[in-house]
């Protein structure tokens, strides 16, 4: 009969998501600074859209992620700090996945919500 070979379940769908990260904090901070090493040596810097101001920012690498923070669905989260040219610092936060085979995979990339460059503050004049 074929009865005995149905299951009720896709086993592919099934490990896609139950899949979680294995990799430690520090193999997960080395896959985020091979990828912005290489993302900067491709294009020059390190650039991210600016929702708010509506513009491209041209990063630099400032701070490295050294922990990684829990997302949705088994997901991890690291934070690292950027500079621009004028010396503004914005936390970009990294998305990590696992993409199966015991590989991770970087799917999401943002600004930090509620992130606002650092700026230095002028005297009022009176």
């Amino acid at each position: 009969s074929t009865d005995t070979s149905k299951t009720e379940y896709a086993p592919e769908e099934d490990e896609a998501t139950q899949a979680y990260i294995q990799e430690s904090d520090e193999d997960l901070a080395g896959f985020v600074l091979d990828y912005v090493k290489k993302d900067t040596a491709l294009k020059g810097a390190f650039f991210m859209e600016d929702p708010a101001a509506r513009k491209v920012l041209k990063l630099s690498l400032e701070t490295a992620p050294k922990k990684s923070a829990a997302g949705p669905d088994n997901t991890k989260v690291m934070e690292a700090v950027f500079k621009d040219p004028g010396g503004k610092k914005y936390s970009v936060l990294f998305h990590i996945r696992s993409a199966g085979f015991g590989g991770i995979d970087i799917f999401k990339i943002e600004l930090k919500a509620g992130t606002k460059p650092v700026q230095e503050s002028k005297p009022k004049k009176k």
